[in-house]
């Protein structure tokens, strides 16, 4: 079981002190160190929808769950059998959940992504399959590895300690394949196109997948009440 849910991050935050309130004191003091408030908001919504889907799938209160990091900083929940991970670019703060490992990533498609990245990053491999793509396509194909690969090292959770360029993603026929001898396991890869100039990649130890249609986008108003209302245990009409 993996459940994907987004949430578009809104213009204004009325709220913004009482939903601070459910932020750890280390990651408030982040967050409130920002001199965007995009980021802020970012930041908050990230810690927001982590610890909503959590409550969601232990039917719990946000005080009971209790996250701690590993020793690369990836963070996971101690007291539930859930993996989890977050990610968020420009408007959008996406999160998934599931019962093995996972990974997220989602990024906005920007007109000057740097060369440099693809340099001194990617793989030989990656490089050369860049190199080879035509121009007007090589935008895409540069958010579809980047996302592939941030994906895949948020899952195995070793942080910085892997560099980007020890392991090489492939794509062809509409299939995505892994290189790499870091893990001993399979992994499995599935990308989501639906939001018009964003790229979304997963990485999970299971090929089962949501479809398109089975993510969620939830809206910052309800996702607010949940938390200032206190209606985690109520039906579950307040999480869908």
């Amino acid at each position: 079981m993996i459940e994907i849910c987004l949430i578009k991050v809104p213009v204004h935050i009325s709220n913004y002190s009482e939903l601070m309130n459910f932020v750890c004191t280390k990651k408030a003091r982040r967050i409130e160190s920002y001199l965007n408030k995009i980021d802020a908001y970012r930041s908050l919504l990230s810690e927001l929808l982590m610890k909503y889907l959590l409550m969601k799938h232990l039917k719990c209160h946000p005080s009971d769950i209790n996250i701690q990091t590993n020793t690369y900083g990836k963070p996971y929940c101690i007291n539930g059998d859930y993996e989890f991970n977050i990610s968020h670019s420009g408007e959008w703060v996406i999160g998934v959940i599931g019962n093995c490992d996972v990974g997220i990533d989602i990024e906005e498609m920007k007109a000057n992504y740097e060369d440099e990245i693809i340099k001194n990053y990617f793989s030989s491999k990656e490089y050369a399959s860049y190199n080879k793509t035509p121009t007007e396509m090589k935008k895409e194909h540069f958010y579809d590895l980047w996302t592939l690969k941030e994906a895949f090292v948020k899952n195995i959770g070793l942080g910085l300690s892997i560099p980007l360029d020890s392991f090489s993603i492939e794509t062809s026929h509409n299939e995505i394949s892994i290189v790499q001898d870091i893990s001993p396991y399979p992994y499995y890869f599935k990308q989501y196109n639906f939001i018009n100039g964003y790229k979304i990649s997963v990485c999970s130890k299971m090929n089962e997948f949501p479809s398109e249609q089975q993510l969620k986008i939830k809206e910052f108003s309800a996702l607010e009440r949940i938390f200032l209302n206190n209606l985690i245990l109520e039906e579950d009409k307040y999480y869908e």
